[in-house]
């Protein structure tokens, strides 16, 4: 298996990023294993992200516990990283074959319990609409499409929200900012942005 590391390089309150870039030639797993919900997950939004010009390879899974310390070590707190079951990582790449990040879900077997969204932009964020787009996909498929009716925080769409997390980073010195946790359908969502060697990275968590 062709991977790759990419670190963040920061610890979060609640998480430690640890990112596994994996080839978009791996198998998809087969359908007799059990965790349903991370195969029906992966599927919608593979399908919804190639409407969107994104493309998102196939998950491979890691469940061993050797396979979930090395590259699934998402959880600052023991405590809560001794729940870790599962995990599945995914690429993504845009219509060009550039690659932009990539999506982690872990937790129990049958359950994801956090989604990770990592995308990486240049210095001059010269990509944000893949970073608006692929958070669009996956907030919408996996939480909920009623942003517009809540308007949580204020914000009247998901785009809004990122160009404020933008327009707060890069308007200091900081190497590493967070946005307000916001609550939708019961779901817990949380922006982070990092300065990096690369440019910035951003990290979209979804906690259930």
């Amino acid at each position: 298996m062709n991977k790759k590391i990419l670190y963040a390089g920061i610890m979060s309150a609640i998480a430690i990023i640890s990112v596994l870039i994996v080839s978009s030639n791996d198998a998809a797993p087969p359908a007799s294993v059990s965790a349903s919900q991370y195969l029906e997950h992966n599927l919608i939004l593979k399908q919804k992200l190639s409407e969107a010009e994104i493309s998102m390879s196939s998950p491979i899974r890691l469940q061993t516990p050797d396979e979930i310390t090395q590259y699934c070590s998402f959880f600052a707190d023991s405590e809560k990283q001794k729940l870790v079951e599962y995990c599945t990582s995914t690429e993504l790449k845009d219509k060009d074959g550039n690659f932009l990040g990539n999506i982690h879900m872990v937790g129990l077997k049958d359950v994801p319990q956090m989604v990770l969204v990592l995308v990486q932009t240049d210095p001059t964020m010269s990509k944000i609409d893949s970073v608006k787009k692929i958070f669009n996909v996956v907030i919408q498929e996996l939480v909920c499409k009623c942003w517009a009716d809540v308007k949580p925080d204020n914000f009247e769409n998901i785009d809004g929200w990122v160009d404020g997390m933008r327009d707060f980073h890069t308007s200091d010195t900081q190497t590493h900012s967070k946005s307000k946790q916001l609550v939708l359908e019961g779901k817990t969502l949380q922006l982070e942005l990092t300065t990096n060697n690369d440019g910035y990275l951003w990290q979209l968590y979804i906690y259930n």
